[in-house]
């Protein structure tokens, strides 16, 4: 079994202070280092002793960017340790870095670096995958939502724990009301990760006979600004114009000019592409063959 940095004795994190250090060192402060008591102790811990959370906010892994990330932990290192918690059994919940554990786990590897943290697993884990790579619309309400009901927040504590101001917490609560099927067909299909998390939350907003449609023109790739328009529309009796108020064969002949300026930026950038970017290309230029092949 490798050596492990749980070796925290007396000797180099604890014990009472010394006076050649300085007076802002308290009891329980590293005295090899000279760093305070709130100092994160990092572990290296064995993968089979950390549990996963079956509460863990994100519900949806891109494997080409799980890939990516395996690559650049075999190349430079983890750079950031997971969150765990210790268990009165002996093991640790991951509180925060799943993406990471399962990179170890593509790469082989049977250990993994760890920082232990106390305080509501819920809430560390939620702050965790915000500050990192961004939970898609639902997962990210499904999580508030969790945390509400399992401490009886308000939506004005709930704002204090997230960063986040109380409005913007109810409408993003506001997701998890839109039909079922809309949730169902957002969550599980990698193919909708382009709509974003502003773009779900006016069609929440949206009357209830509108939100098909709107979900329908989200899925086409329309901005919240469009949203927005489409909205207004049906509350003037209008309907929903063609996206950009703008005929559909301009709108296409704009698009595929947009797509081919883009093209030709990528072309020269193309000793830059990480191999999650290229299995994007890849999934786009199937997406193309469809579109031409189709009469």
């Amino acid at each position: 079994m490798p050596r492990k940095f749980e070796r925290k004795t007396k000797e180099l994190l604890g014990g009472s202070p010394t006076p050649a250090l300085s007076p802002a060192l308290t009891i329980g402060s590293d005295r090899l280092f000279g760093t305070s008591a709130g100092f994160p102790h990092v572990v290296e811990l064995d993968l089979d002793r950390v549990a996963r959370n079956p509460d863990q906010p994100r519900r949806q892994f891109d494997e080409a960017e799980l890939k990516s990330l395996a690559s650049s932990i075999e190349r430079h290192g983890l750079q950031n340790p997971i969150l765990v918690r210790q268990r009165p059994q002996g093991d640790y919940l991951l509180i925060g870095g799943e993406r990471r554990v399962r990179a170890h786990e593509m790469l082989g590897r049977k250990t993994i670096f760890a920082i232990l943290t106390s305080g509501d697993p819920d809430e560390i884990a939620l702050i965790d995958n915000i500050q990192r790579v961004d939970l898609n619309a639902v997962e990210y309400a499904a999580a508030l939502a969790r945390l509400a009901e399992k401490h009886g927040y308000t939506h004005e504590e709930l704002a204090a724990v997230v960063g986040k101001d109380r409005t913007d917490v109810t409408k993003l609560l506001a997701i998890l009301s839109l039909p079922a099927d809309i949730l169902e067909e957002y969550a599980g299909a990698h193919a909708h990760a382009h709509v974003s998390r502003s773009v779900m939350v006016e069609i929440a907003a949206a009357p209830d006979e509108l939100k098909a449609e709107l979900w329908a023109r989200a899925k086409e790739g329309a901005s919240v600004k469009l949203v927005r328009q489409a909205k207004r529309d049906h509350a003037q009796g209008q309907g929903a114009r063609p996206a950009g108020g703008r005929d559909p064969a301009r709108l296409l002949r704009a698009s595929v000019t947009r797509i081919l300026r883009d093209v030709a930026v990528v072309r020269e950038q193309r000793s830059h592409l990480a191999p999650a970017e290229r299995e994007r290309l890849r999934k786009l230029r199937a997406e193309i063959d469809a579109i031409l092949q189709e009469p």
